[in-house]
């Protein structure tokens, strides 16, 4: 296990991770941090739970967005896929009917 020291709201905490994955663990610290120190500029003083708090709502707005936006995405695929066959099916329809009035 490595130990690794991560800064949150200006206060040092040590803490504990898998051999190798201190790098992404300090990374991640730091966004959150950023974020902390974002939101701590806007509101000003309140206490270190508050803040991670209103951090956490924060980031799971992002994730949340995030994971709609790829929804949004792939519905909206599957809305052209949709109007394209109907389109085609319109169009093959109507390439029968004249097919019919040409016959006669």
């Amino acid at each position: 296990m490595a130990n690794v020291i991560v800064k949150f709201n200006k206060q040092d905490y040590h803490l504990a991770c898998k051999d190798g994955e201190g790098e992404r663990l300090s990374k991640l610290a730091d966004y959150i941090n950023d974020k902390a120190a974002q939101i701590a500029t806007v509101m000003g003083s309140v206490s270190d739970i508050r803040l991670l708090l209103m951090t956490a709502i924060l980031l799971a707005d992002e994730l949340d967005e995030a994971r709609d936006g790829k929804v949004m995405a792939q519905k909206d695929n599957q809305d052209q896929a949709a109007d394209l066959e109907k389109t085609l099916e319109h169009t093959l329809k109507r390439i029968q009917d004249i097919t019919r009035q040409v016959e006669r």
